[in-house]
């Protein structure tokens, strides 16, 4: 779903601005054809001369893969911080007011909090969480995940780690019954738009487990 926002001075409009907001998750691909990963809920802003100033207002939880352009930065705006880009994948989660995190894949990016001028330069493979309330950041490392067209590729992760990120994604409360080896090695990938039920089918498919509903609850349990 797609807008076009007009700020204004007066008489005078000073910039035209395109908002879009998913209602699914969706893949959209801007005019410099980078490609942002939406998920539901997720809106984006940017400018209509975009070419011209590559930035995006991010609001909620997105992937980008940023198109590469000689001399050109890329710009993403999340709640008191930006991100500068030059040509990478990253992904943006806003979890809450006081926990954003940004999480990179490829390539180089620079986090900027706005209020400190504080820059961390992040590497492939590092995750900055931050707290917009005090600006408070620190570094983790994460391990054994890629991204690739729509994909996050998973290659020998203990099961409880890749537990935590399904939580993560999904908001959900998956937990591990007793007797379950939770470091358990999984390998294979998950769709970004791909249902829950249907990823927790192909863990334990995976893995020769079983898994019981109990109202919100998924637990994940041995066949025995």
């Amino acid at each position: 779903m797609g807008g076009l926002w007009l700020k204004s001075n007066g008489d005078k409009i000073e910039d035209e601005f395109i908002q879009i907001t998913a209602q699914q998750s969706q893949m959209y691909t801007l005019p410099d054809h980078t490609k942002v990963w939406m998920e539901p809920g997720s809106s984006i802003r940017y400018a209509k001369i975009f070419d011209k100033d590559r930035k995006v207002w991010l609001s909620g939880n997105s992937l980008f893969e940023v198109y590469k352009h000689p001399k050109s930065t890329f710009q993403v705006y999340i709640d008191k911080a930006f991100i500068e880009v030059k040509g990478t994948c990253f992904h943006v989660k806003q979890t809450n007011s006081e926990k954003n995190e940004i999480t990179l894949f490829n390539g180089k990016i620079e986090f900027n909090v706005e209020s400190t001028g504080q820059k961390t330069v992040m590497k492939p493979l590092q995750k900055v969480v931050y707290n917009p309330n005090n600006a408070e950041t620190k570094i983790e490392q994460i391990a054994n995940i890629k991204w690739e067209n729509g994909k996050y590729n998973f290659t020998d992760i203990p099961l409880q780690e890749l537990i935590n990120i399904i939580n993560q994604m999904y908001n959900s409360d998956v937990i591990l019954d007793k007797g379950i080896n939770h470091e358990s090695a999984f390998t294979g990938s998950i769709r970004y738009d791909e249902p829950l039920e249907d990823i927790i089918n192909k863990i334990c498919f995976t893995l020769n487990l079983n898994n019981e509903k109990h109202a919100n609850r998924i637990i994940i349990k041995t066949n025995n």
